[in-house]
């Protein structure tokens, strides 16, 4: 086994690009085709995605440290770590994934009413999230085994792998929502029984697929033999990317929650309008995990100067994408988009109060992405999740709070308060990078890791 070459950023970053449209189009497709039925069923998908969501953001507590581990060994030539990663990788998310899915199907009816839903979609809202936790353990392996295949620059399959599963859960989707082939049209609970089956079908075909690409065989009983210090560099990169992640989400189920109390017709906007934005960040998100990979490289190499100059290509390119894109959204995208998910006057009308604080939003959050993407692979991870917490509960939540319930603003108020969280974090993750107060970090990874 040889160390692979890494592809250039834009050979990285355009399948990632297509990948994770395929996982948000997961959430996307089950929305649009039950607003089909109506918009009350928009609503009862909406919790529960967000659930959905939270458990991809669970994972990455893992899979974040996999990726960067797996592409640092490679850049720095040790495949015998590479190996060990890969089993331990596997081995801690299939654990993680049953902790989870058993939580979240025993607590599902604590969450809806913690959530403020609505009584009247209630029981569909927690029937829907106790089946998509089930989710869970097939999706912690197929990602672990996606950032592997990141690691070693294959983008193109887990790419491929998502296709097929959105075909998949399109499919199942039109068979259970609406009663093709004489099966019995289940609504809501459908849709996750859709989901559910799409991913236990590809979990096998992306494992198979791993094991061809690295060319390393997975013994079976090591998958749970812990060495201690490759679970602390794991947990050193994923604890606190994940972290960030997961307090982003925290503080946006906190702001749904103040969202349900506006009503439905709020809820489901506020749901369909998270999907376009997530849609929209795809650019960077997928331009800031090329990047990772290949500043991991170059930082597992000490080859510090290239990871600087990268980083800040790469900013340009998806802050110039970003604010193209976010620019059409009062124009014409936003309602087009909406009108993919709803015929509701009201929810359309609700959301283009948003539409211009987009072209504002968007460029700020490109900032974080990317940035943070590349402060985790040299090894700087606590201060973006040190930025996050003071941000995102010292700004996001009480702006947002303030300005919906106090001040009248509603769902407009909320999505400012996230503006706010968004360029006050992105603007400190920017002066972090050109101070180049990172590279102390850098060292001190390298030489307690591969030294």
């Amino acid at each position: 086994m040889t160390t692979p070459r890494m592809p250039s950023l834009f050979h990285l970053s355009w399948p990632i690009f297509i990948d994770l449209g395929m996982h948000f189009a997961t959430i996307m497709i089950n929305t649009a085709m039950v607003g089909m039925i109506s918009v009350d069923a928009v609503a009862e998908l909406t919790v529960g995605n967000q659930v959905f969501d939270l458990g991809f953001i669970l994972f990455n507590f893992i899979n974040i440290g996999v990726a960067v581990v797996t592409a640092q060994s490679l850049g720095n030539g040790n495949l015998r770590m590479v190996r060990r990663v890969i089993h331990m990788g596997l081995g801690l998310n299939l654990i993680w994934g049953v902790i989870v899915a058993i939580a979240v199907f025993a607590s599902a009816g604590f969450i809806v009413e913690v959530m403020n839903v609505p009584p009247e979609i209630a029981d569909s809202s927690r029937n829907y999230m106790r089946i998509i936790s089930l989710c869970f353990i097939p999706e912690s392996l197929c990602l672990c085994c996606g950032q592997v295949l990141r690691g070693y620059g294959r983008t193109r399959d887990p790419m491929y792998i998502s296709m097929l599963m959105n075909l998949i859960t399109m499919f199942l989707n039109a068979v259970f929502l609406f009663g093709l082939f004489h099966a019995p049209k289940m609504g809501v609970e459908g849709v996750a029984l859709s989901t559910l089956i799409g991913r236990l079908i590809c979990v096998g075909i992306i494992y198979k697929l791993m094991l061809k690409r690295t060319r390393i065989r997975v013994i079976h009983r090591f998958l749970f033999v812990i060495k201690l210090k490759i679970l602390r560099q794991i947990l050193s990169v994923g604890l606190p990317g994940a972290g960030e992640n997961l307090s982003w989400h925290l503080q946006f189920m906190v702001m749904t929650a103040v969202v349900s109390s506006l009503g439905a017709i709020a809820l489901a906007t506020h749901g369909i309008y998270f999907q376009m934005e997530m849609l929209m960040t795809i650019w960077s998100i997928s331009i800031g995990t090329g990047t990772e990979i290949l500043v991991a490289h170059y930082a597992g190499a000490m080859k510090l100067k290239l990871a600087y100059r990268q980083l800040l290509r790469s900013v340009k390119i998806g802050f110039l994408i970003t604010l193209v894109i976010a620019a059409t959204v009062p124009l014409f995208t936003g309602r087009l988009f909406f009108s993919c998910f709803t015929d509701s006057k009201e929810v359309i009308a609700l959301a283009s109060h948003i539409f211009l604080l987009t072209v504002i939003m968007e460029p700020g959050n490109v900032l974080n992405i990317i940035i943070i993407n590349s402060l985790r692979a040299i090894g700087d991870t606590k201060f973006p999740v040190i930025m996050a917490v003071i941000s995102m509960w010292g700004v996001s939540v009480p702006v947002g709070t303030f300005l919906a319930l106090h001040c009248g603003m509603g769902l407009l108020g909320v999505w400012i308060g996230f503006c706010a969280d968004m360029w006050t974090r992105g603007i400190a993750m920017l002066i972090r990078w050109k101070t180049k107060a990172w590279v102390k970090h850098a060292v001190a990874y390298y030489r307690k890791n591969f030294e």
